[in-house]
């Protein structure tokens, strides 16, 4: 049960991250006053990348042995390599421009997520300590 929540947590997270991107990108195509439609499979297209970049996040559960950040290296490149592939396939961009711009949203979403995540782990962590503080006290 921990690792969907896990699941769900960083692919509402993905699928956050990258509405705001776009969100801003529309913004700033608006005030240039050029066109930026999305089209009409946008939306179930970045949902479906979430949920599919998520799942290597469970590289992270449990006692493997690999270290750390051999298991950081191998996520970012699985989850680089998914969203190029992805990123074709429903015609994110269609030039190499296109593809830096794409893959600097996907590195600041990376970014995003990451924080996010740790600063939910704090909060469970603060949580759990005050908890268990407060059963010492009892005591």
């Amino acid at each position: 049960m921990r690792n969907l929540k896990i699941l769900f947590t960083q692919a509402s997270f993905i699928s956050f991250g990258i509405f705001i991107i776009c969100g801003i990108a529309q913004m700033i195509y608006h005030f240039r006053g050029a066109p930026y439609i999305f089209d009409w499979y946008f939306i179930p297209s970045v949902i479906l990348t979430s949920i599919l970049c998520s799942l290597p996040s469970l590289l992270f559960v449990g006692e493997n042995i690999m270290h750390f950040k051999l298991k950081l290296i191998l996520h970012f490149v699985i989850l680089f390599g998914a969203v190029s592939f992805l990123g074709f396939i429903f015609r994110w961009y269609s030039n190499i421009i296109g593809y830096l711009i794409v893959m600097g949203m996907f590195i600041f979403v990376y970014v995003f997520v990451w924080c996010a995540m740790l600063w939910i782990y704090k909060m469970d962590d603060k949580a759990i300590n005050s908890a268990l503080d407060s059963i010492r006290d009892e005591e």
